[in-house]
Formats: structure tokens, sequence, C-alpha cells
């Protein structure tokens, strides 16, 4: 009896360690796609503002453009 208990706390012993291991990683994968989202997130804003920007510069350059004719 005294070797199924000890193989039976080791299984046990075993299981439990693997739940807070499945733990731990859920919450570093969960950290990891978050920091992922914010880069991603940071990268398209950047894109976005570069391409406004250069359609306010032709918009003020098309307005200039027409101010000089007009003088």
């Amino acid at each position: 009896m005294m070797i199924a208990d000890v193989l039976h706390r080791t299984f046990v012993s075993g299981l439990a360690a693997l739940s807070v291991y499945g733990l731990f990683m859920g919450y570093a994968v969960h950290r990891e796609t978050l920091a992922k989202g914010k880069e991603a997130e940071a990268k398209r804003r950047e894109q976005t503002t570069a391409e406004e920007e250069a359609k306010e510069l032709a918009l003020a350059e098309a307005a200039q453009a027409v101010f000089r004719k007009g003088s």
C-alpha cells in the first residue's frame, strides 16, 4: 500500500504543479499578446498620422497655389 500511496501523491502533486504552470503560462501569453497589440496599434497610428500629414500638406500647397494665381 505504501508504493501506491507514494505514486498517488506524486501524481497529484504533479497535476497541481502542472496547473500552476498552466496558469503562469496563460498569463505570460496574455501579456505578450497585449504587448504585440500595443506595438501594432502604435505602428498603425504612426502610419495614419503620416498619411494625414501628407494630405494636409497637399491641401495647403493647393490653397497657396490658388492664392498665387489670383494675385
